[in-house]
């Protein structure tokens, strides 16, 4: 009889997360049943989702508050699919508002159901009194982030396994990168600037005019200053806009393979806080972070019990990236740190090696991230 595993993701990187995990459990074992819910990518690997993912795609507060009931009703039906068909394993991905209620309704029905937590929350920043709720309705946690197991594991969490950042993987799928500054046509006394105000309404509002006047700051002290700024499908016509009138006419990139491109021909970056800031250390840009999130960023920088929002910075456990949050995302405080990182070669060397590690850093030796989580799930059953 086929092993049966049951996931669920509630959204496109977790459906790109399940259909990775389907095709490593099948290359470790021929005969696995995958029930449950997913997106486009899942379905292509033959699951036969209970209900359209997109039902579950929400986010934020304003835009889950008025389909509550419809929620409510999902989380029952994918409760109701457990029970009915009793999985060996579940594997619930990433997506904690809607999967922790699923695992906590299903163990209370069936306490032997085995439930493993794909995407550890972010516990070490915040309310790290959930890894001990975890442990009473997860078996296993699958961690990305190296420090993760430690956090889990002090703090009475379930089992927690660092399994390696899927980034890497993403990134290698790409391909060989263009020849950057042939295909832009840069000149050779260009400086170029990769600058990333941010993929969400709210960051591109707050940190396009304090990036805008640090360019302003930078182009009177370096001459052919070039921003090369990377752009996101839903906020690409309004960076376009607020951008336009930048010192240096900036470059717009519009595809992943020309971003990692940029990031390889760049001097140096200035970025809001984020998963680019991964890719900024993969690529070994020098790179200086700033954000601010108003009220709500200054209670939660106050209280995270961590020295760093970057993760860059705790994965290295060191400022590897200079941060300027809160009332310090200035441009008279950022110039000066990102001036010395693009003039100064001592300066921007020291900060290449300091990222030189962070490969080595978010990838388990051997096998793929993927191929890791397969084994545990396999393990657990």
């Amino acid at each position: 009889m086929p092993s049966h595993v049951m996931m669920i993701a509630g959204e496109t990187s977790g459906d790109a997360l399940g259909a990775d995990l389907m095709q490593a459990l099948g290359r470790r074992q021929s005969d696995i049943m995958v029930t449950g819910i997913g997106g486009s990518k899942m379905i292509d690997e033959g699951l036969a989702s209970i209900f359209p993912m997109s039902e579950i795609a929400v986010m934020g507060f304003r835009e889950i508050l008025p389909r509550l009931p419809q929620l409510f009703k999902r989380v029952d039906e994918a409760v109701a699919h457990a029970l009915a068909t009793e999985p060996d394993v579940m594997v619930l991905i990433d997506s904690p508002e809607f999967n922790h209620r699923v695992a906590r309704r299903v163990k209370a029905k069936r306490p032997e159901a085995k439930i493993i937590c794909y995407v550890a929350p972010h516990v070490w920043a915040w309310r790290r009194g959930r890894a001990r709720k975890m442990k009473n309705y997860f078996d296993a946690v699958m961690a990305f982030l190296p420090f993760e197991p430690d956090v889990f594991a002090a703090n009475d969490g379930p089992p927690c396994h660092f399994v390696g950042h899927p980034i890497i993987e993403r990134l290698e799928r790409l391909g060989p990168l263009p020849d950057f500054k042939k295909k832009y046509r840069l000149k050779a006394q260009e400086v170029p600037l990769a600058v990333l105000p941010g993929s969400r309404v709210n960051e591109v509002n707050e940190l396009v005019p304090v990036f805008g006047q640090v360019l302003q700051h930078l182009d009177r002290r370096i001459d052919n200053l070039r921003p090369i700024i990377p752009l996101v499908p839903h906020m690409a016509d309004k960076v376009r806009e607020k951008t336009a009138h930048w010192p240096g006419q900036p470059i717009y990139i519009e595809n992943e393979v020309d971003k990692l491109a940029a990031f390889a021909a760049s001097r140096a970056a200035l970025a809001s806080s984020g998963t680019a800031t991964m890719e900024l250390a993969l690529a070994g840009l020098p790179t200086v972070v700033a954000y601010n999130m108003g009220l709500i960023g200054d209670l939660l920088v106050r209280f995270m019990p961590v020295p760093s929002v970057v993760l860059v910075n705790l994965i290295l456990d060191a400022p590897a990236m200079p941060e300027f949050l809160q009332d310090r995302c200035d441009a008279a405080e950022i110039a000066p740190v990102l001036l010395r990182m693009l003039d100064d070669d001592s300066v921007n060397d020291y900060y290449r090696n300091m990222l030189g590690g962070f490969r080595a850093a978010v990838c388990q030796a051997g096998e793929k991230p993927a191929d890791r989580a397969a084994a545990i799930t396999l393990s657990v059953i």
